[in-house]
């Protein structure tokens, strides 16, 4: 009885395995997907500015800017822009800062940029390198709208690992969640 128990569980176990492996390496296109619509305050729903020349921003920037070698260093005319808590959308005062950057980054293309993104010390450090590289990211996608050759400009998260100030006061965590843009000689 046992050998034909045996028998007829190992094709039924076999069957059970190949079916949960079908689906494994299937290619997912836009048409089997769905994605959430932005919001009003998201990176995709920028408005046009008046007198601000704005490329057509792909879906997926590809070509990321090499950050090793070399010592990224603060500009003392390159802003930094810091974040609401637990965002990672641009403001217009934010977009502004930016524009200002990119004319003066734009102007010198002998520079290598690094876009980091930081986060105050609320949260988990796995969540805070996630938020610090969507920070930096829209960043670095504004910028390339902007008209900054995308695969000069690198991005990293420090998350919480590089605070500026350390209180637990509102004004301390607000210096502490930025995205900071440094440069370097190419």
């Amino acid at each position: 009885m046992k050998k034909y128990t045996l028998l007829l569980a190992l094709p039924l176990l076999a069957a059970l395995t190949i079916s949960s492996c079908v689906n494994k390496n299937k290619k997912i296109t836009p048409a089997n997907t769905t994605t959430p619509a932005a919001g009003p305050n998201m990176v995709t729903d920028i408005p046009a500015i008046q007198g601000v020349d704005m490329q057509e921003s792909t879906s997926t920037l590809t070509t990321e800017g090499d950050i090793r070698g070399g010592e990224f260093t603060p500009q003392a005319d390159i802003k930094t822009v810091n974040f609401d808590y637990d965002r990672y959308e641009l403001s217009d005062e934010m977009r502004q800062i930016l524009q200002e950057n990119a004319t003066l980054i734009k102007a010198r293309k002998d520079m290598s940029i690094l876009v980091e993104g930081h986060c105050d010390d609320r949260g988990t450090t796995e969540y805070n390198l996630a938020l610090g590289q969507k920070r930096a990211s829209s960043v670095r996608d504004y910028y390339v709208r902007l008209g900054v050759p995308e695969n000069s400009i690198g991005t990293i998260s420090y998350g919480e690992e590089k605070p500026l100030c350390t209180e637990a006061t509102d004004a301390c965590w607000l210096q502490n969640r930025r995205a900071e843009t440094k440069t370097k000689g190419k």
